[in-house]
């Protein structure tokens, strides 16, 4: 009998973009996510796509001609746009589990085993695949947040979305130093000043945080009623001169470092799979004894113009 040589086939292939986009807080991250996630999602068709044009007045002035100067034709003003880009990111989770671990539902991990009955009875591989959705979805939040631009020069190149901290694409223009130590409300103030001189229009801003600046945040602005049986202060919202602010608090956020961003002007991006699905989950049998399977997208984030958003650098 003549050999023959195993070919990998796809016995599942599903398009998981909601789930990614839904999955919720995991290890404390996914809420900022979640909260773009409303804007919808932008699709593209190419691996560079443009976030915006943007376009600078003049400064403010009397703008005033006399009569005799009217009756000549002025010199016409043109205001100039100028693109900026982002990309997106090929991201890819691999998983898989063998049919003997699949097999033995009573094992709870490689070494221990339950001989009770009372371990959990669902598919091992169920598990390792919402596992690595959850994976996937703070891997994406922490590269809107923080990633690293790296433009596409050659197929061999490990294309990157920057993200809003990164200033290659991201804020460069608001920015504001805290000096260590806790969050100063004078700095957090004339961060928000600068943002607004530049034209950030706080449509529906947020603080985007680790969890540690959640509490300052709550000390600084917190107000707690008197009571005989409640105590604290969560704060979820602050009135600012220019707007309310929301609190995003989550893993994913630099270290050292307040965002102030405008949720109005930034969505996840796709480029869609050429089966057409959004981001995919495919499951497949190559000749192991394991079912495998991966989670693949090409994604990125749009934030509009980076002068929409600022960030307070130096905290401790």
């Amino acid at each position: 009998m003549a050999s023959t040589s195993a070919t990998a086939q796809s016995y599942n292939d599903t398009n998981i973009l909601g789930d990614i986009l839904q999955i919720g807080a995991t290890r404390n991250t996914g809420q900022f996510l979640a909260a773009i996630a409303g804007n919808g999602v932008k699709t593209v068709n190419a691996q560079e796509f443009a976030m915006s044009a943007a376009y600078s007045l003049d400064a403010a002035n009397q703008n005033v001609i006399s009569e005799n100067t009217s009756l000549s034709a002025g010199t016409p003003q043109f205001y100039a746009k100028s693109q900026s880009y982002n990309v997106c990111q090929l991201s890819k989770l691999d998983f898989a589990v063998s049919d003997l671990r699949e097999s033995a539902t009573q094992q709870l991990d490689t070494t221990n085993i339950d001989a009770g009955g009372i371990a959990p009875t669902v598919s091992e591989f169920d598990r390792a695949a919402a596992n690595a959705m959850a994976q996937f979805s703070a891997d994406w939040e922490f590269s809107a947040l923080q990633g690293t631009y790296v433009g596409r020069s050659a197929v061999g190149t490990d294309v990157a979305m920057g993200g809003l901290v990164d200033s290659t694409v991201g804020i460069s223009t608001n920015t504001e130093a805290n000096g260590g130590g806790t969050i100063s409300e004078d700095k957090l103030n004339a961060l928000l000043i600068e943002m607004m001189e530049n034209g950030a229009q706080l449509e529906r801003p947020a603080f985007i945080i680790r969890p540690k600046y959640a509490v300052q945040l709550s000390d600084i602005y917190g107000y707690q009623p008197e009571s005989w049986d409640m105590g604290g202060v969560a704060v979820k919202k602050i009135m600012t001169d220019f707007g309310e602010f929301g609190v995003i608090w989550t893993n994913a956020a630099p270290a050292n470092t307040l965002i102030a961003a405008d949720l109005a002007y930034i969505k996840p991006v796709v480029l869609p799979q050429p089966n057409g699905q959004d981001i995919s989950m495919v499951e497949y049998v190559d000749g192991a004894s394991a079912k495998k399977g991966y989670i693949q997208g090409f994604i990125g984030i749009d934030f509009g113009h980076e002068s929409y958003h600022g960030t307070l650098t130096g905290l401790a």
